[in-house]
């Protein structure tokens, strides 16, 4: 009711509040302002404090966007949302906390690539990922890309291919799903590229504009996009199926090996078995904070373009991604450590 409305001081000391506890490492209390809509709360869904669990640890930009999704939904449930990270062992930690919770959509996983291709590395996962757990929604895609010292006699994906194909190149990758991206680009390409290991991306970009590594495969994010602006480095091509959003006028690597598809999309889970309705007005909430201007503006300030796509269409999706990546594991004979 009108009156009960808090006034602006006692906002600006709910927002004080907001600040205070998002410098908690593992979880971040979003809004919960009395006034916000109440009647969402009532006699459904969310009945109780809602759980978001990030495989990732606190500080990137994966948790950041998760950390205002979270708020905003506080916001709109007038209730509690956590944000709880929980990294290690590929993302499986994280996403088994998610598949041994209740069905009722209060846990809700924020997964990648990996969680399509680990059930192909390793018959030990603690859970089913097609039994225990189904897919809420692809959130976003962060394209991926091929960036080279400047020094490299390539600059295009067609002049790339070429220099593999008289020679063996070397590139440089921090995570298992971009070694496997590149292997799938060799064997489609019919070239062969030798892989140089990486323990995080800062690293082999270090090494990349120091000339002591020629290329590396890693996502567009605005920070890259100035180092190229800058001369630093070169882009290659993006190795999605289109045009990324940050760079429109970069080519693919599909323009010159169809049907190649390679991206890094970020999506929403929950334990099987939750109510279909409930999974449905999950997603729905989440695209409708989405779609407004700031958080979608936030979301390409991270390097990110929405997806927002139904239940359906992402649970389709991880059942096409396994089948997909489960020749690339095979051939390469890739293991989770």
């Amino acid at each position: 009711m009108p009156n009960d409305r808090p006034t602006d001081a006692a906002r600006r000391r709910s927002l004080q509040r907001l600040t205070v506890a998002a410098t908690a490492p593992w979880a971040l209390p979003a809004a919960l302002s009395s006034w916000a809509l109440p009647a969402r709360a009532q006699g459904g869904y969310p009945s109780k404090p809602v759980r978001i669990v990030v495989p990732f640890p606190p500080g990137g930009a994966t948790d950041a966007l998760v950390r205002l999704l979270a708020e905003r939904l506080g916001q709109r449930w007038n209730q509690t949302v956590l944000v709880e990270n929980k990294p290690g062992a590929n993302t499986t930690l994280g996403t088994d906390v998610v598949a041994k919770s209740a069905p009722d959509g209060h846990v809700l996983g924020v997964v990648t690539g990996s969680h399509n291709i680990n059930p192909l590395l390793t018959q030990k996962l603690p859970y089913d990922t097609l039994k225990d757990l189904v897919g809420v929604m692809a959130i976003t895609r962060s394209q991926m890309a091929i960036y080279a010292h400047p020094s490299l006699p390539a600059s295009t994906p067609a002049e790339f291919i070429a220099l593999a194909k008289k020679q063996k190149v070397a590139y440089g990758s921090a995570t298992t799903q971009s070694f496997l991206g590149m292997e799938l680009l060799s064997s489609m390409a019919g070239v062969k590229m030798e892989y140089v290991p990486y323990k995080g991306s800062a690293q082999a970009m270090n090494d990349l504009m120091g000339g002591h590594l020629m290329v590396m495969i890693d996502p567009v994010l605005q920070s890259t996009v100035e180092h190229v602006k800058n001369g630093r480095m070169k882009l290659i091509g993006t190795l999605g199926a289109r045009p990324g959003e940050l760079t429109p006028q970069t080519p693919t690597f599909a323009s010159v090996v169809p049907g190649y598809d390679f991206s890094a999309t970020f999506g929403l889970i929950t334990r099987a078995g939750t109510p279909p309705e409930v999974v449905r007005r999950i997603r729905d909430e989440f695209a409708a904070v989405m779609a407004t201007p700031e958080v979608t503006e936030r979301i390409r300030a991270f390097g990110q373009e929405v997806v927002a796509s139904t239940p359906e269409a992402y649970q389709a999706y991880i059942v096409d991604e396994m089948r997909k990546w489960e020749p690339v594991v095979k051939a390469t004979g890739a293991k989770l450590d």
